[in-house]
């Protein structure tokens, strides 16, 4: 099975994030959702981000079709990460 990242991009407080283990509901493409390994989520400005283990068992869609992520054994680590497009979401 191939391995992904999903990476996303927020304006949300990654301390709030981390100490609830998720992070808001996404568009993910369900052709991904399996794939799905790992999760790096960025604050706006790419300077940090949290990493963790995508939780597929904890995280779930919402009835308009986002992904609440779940995910495990997170920290928050800096980082430099330029976000050339709009879209919030990078598989990677």
């Amino acid at each position: 099975m191939s391995k992904l990242t999903l990476q996303v991009r927020t304006r949300d407080n990654l301390l709030e994030l981390l100490a609830s283990g998720e992070s808001q509901a996404w568009v993910v493409a369900e052709d991904k959702f399996q794939k799905i390994t790992h999760v790096q989520i960025v604050n706006w400005e790419g300077s940090q981000m949290i990493e963790g283990v995508f939780d597929r068992n904890a995280s779930s869609r919402r009835e308009d079709g986002r992904l609440v992520v779940k995910f495990l054994h997170g920290r928050i680590v800096n980082s430099n990460v330029k976000f050339e497009v709009q879209n919030p979401v990078h598989y990677i």
